[in-house]
């Protein structure tokens, strides 16, 4: 049986121009779907429906989408990696302070559940979930298969379309004295580990949910040899979905790859055929142009938008060390495709949103370069070119219902005169009232129908106090977790 959803006489809708192929205000407007699909947009609906939600003091929004997160680990790092970076490893988190929390099935299923309420009442309504598990030493195939037992059935029981990505290596890094990073190579494991990550895409895709979808990953630039790099991609191509990687996001990446081909990471996946419409590259901030990098020739750019490759961008992570792009603007006066990510935490597409831009006026120092309109295009229709998908991203008919509504009287979005603007540069997630994904109702007056978040950070916290515990194991000078990240006040002894 179909279920027609009337949202009548919205005070704003943001709703897609296909003359521009962007989005428009609508004011006083309908917004109606049956089941998963927007089928109205306008004034004046005149057919039935199942149920009428008043638009007044509401603007529309379609779903963002957070196309690169690795919602399973990084929640366990808060209020231990905000201050942290490898002093000389030209100031990356990566290779000495990443995998030292160890997450283990249950904390990874807590901090799933506990990221996807965050980015669901953040008014996102699609993520593409980067599962990086790090063996602690080298990698096995029953590691695998263990990793992502039952990983598809939990993520479709959170209510988020998801783009599944278990992500594949040849080998990982890690650092023996703080001082430099080596790497540890496993390559015929890591083309077996392949065939298990398809495995579980393939399952992800035929899911009942209809929320489910496929992304291949090919961990790292640096971790990834030639070969696996080359099956990731005629694997994605085979199933046509889009192939995701991490690059040119340290400065000791970019020295690594130009000791080992002269090239740039860019120019070196440009070189063997991993760039293209199907392909997103993850940050992609130390680039050949950063003035960290101060390379000499500055292609990069060029070949990112030549070959139409996305790059997926995570301000907020790389602000936390010092390090930013520059700029988001320039990137897309450039011709390249951009989307946007939360990574590592918080997972709010709205502090997103308001971090990207600003940090894009702060790195280009031009006010004009990116305007509020570009990062709300970045954070929906950019991601929807990123997967293919001219169905998400937009409100339109025949586009899919994934759909935040937006309360005009929360206090951070008053007063009202241009509400986009307010919910980026004023407003919090608190602003995003009701949420549907697919046409089904995610988010109810801000609280999340699919999990139980405090059960979920519950368990989170038994896992972060776990994983805590095991810090001095995977650090290399064996120091505990207080050692590295100190409270931020001196705490004052019990008696």
């Amino acid at each position: 049986m179909t279920t027609t959803t009337w949202i009548k006489n919205s005070d704003w809708v943001v709703a897609y121009d296909p003359d521009t192929a962007s989005h428009k205000y609508m004011k006083n407007a309908d917004v109606v779907f049956e089941d998963d699909l927007i089928v109205f947009t306008g004034r004046n609906y005149a057919g039935d429906a199942d149920r009428t939600i008043d638009g007044r003091d509401v603007m529309v929004l379609p779903g963002t989408l957070d196309l690169h997160l690795h919602a399973y680990m990084e929640m366990h790092g808060k209020g231990f990696f905000e201050d942290l970076a490898s002093k000389q490893m030209s100031m990356t988190q990566l290779f000495e302070y990443t995998w030292l929390l160890q997450d283990d099935r249950e904390s990874a299923i807590a901090s799933t559940e506990a990221s996807v309420c965050d980015l669901l009442k953040s008014g996102c309504t699609t993520m593409a979930e980067l599962y990086c598990d790090q063996p602690v030493s080298g990698l096995n195939t029953k590691h695998a298969e263990k990793a992502y037992d039952g990983w598809v059935e939990m993520l479709g029981k959170t209510g988020i379309r998801t783009y599944v990505c278990p992500m594949v290596q040849s080998g990982h890094w890690y650092t023996p004295d703080g001082k430099q990073h080596l790497y540890k190579w496993y390559e015929k494991e890591g083309l077996r580990h392949l065939d298990i990550a398809l495995e579980t895409i393939d399952h992800a895709m035929s899911h009942s949910s209809g929320r489910l979808h496929g992304m291949v990953g090919a961990a790292q630039a640096d971790t990834c040899t030639e070969e696996l790099f080359h099956q990731c991609k005629a694997a994605a191509e085979k199933r046509d979905i889009p192939l995701q990687t991490h690059a040119s996001q340290s400065v000791m990446e970019h020295r690594e790859m130009m000791r080992r081909h002269g090239k740039t990471p860019i120019e070196w996946l440009q070189s063997i055929g991993i760039l293209g419409p199907n392909t997103l590259l993850g940050h992609a901030i130390n680039i050949d142009q950063h003035p960290w990098i101060n390379h000499h020739e500055h292609n990069d750019l060029k070949y990112l938008a030549e070959t139409e490759t996305t790059v997926v961008h995570c301000p907020r992570a790389f602000a936390q060390w010092g390090d930013m792009m520059h700029s988001l603007g320039g990137y897309r006066a450039a011709g390249v495709n951009m989307a946007l990510g939360t990574d590592c935490y918080p997972h709010d597409m709205v502090e997103e949103m308001r971090i990207a831009g600003l940090l894009s006026k702060v790195a280009s120092g031009h006010v004009d370069l990116l305007s509020t309109q570009d990062v709300f295009h970045v954070a929906t229709l950019g991601a929807a070119k990123a997967l293919g998908r001219d169905d998400l991203g937009r409100i339109s008919v025949g586009a899919k219902a994934d759909i935040a509504l937006v309360d005009l009287k929360h206090p951070s979005m008053r007063p009202v005169r241009d509400p986009l603007k307010c919910l980026i540069y004023s407003g919090t997630a608190a602003a995003v009232r009701d949420v549907y994904v697919n046409g089904e109702l995610m988010v109810k007056d801000r609280k999340v129908l699919s999990i139980d978040q405090d059960d979920a950070l519950d368990r989170l916290q038994e896992g972060q106090n776990r994983a805590l515990k095991r810090v001095p194991e995977m650090d290399w000078a064996h120091r505990s977790a207080d050692q590295i990240s100190p409270f931020c006040l001196p705490v004052e002894a019990e008696y």
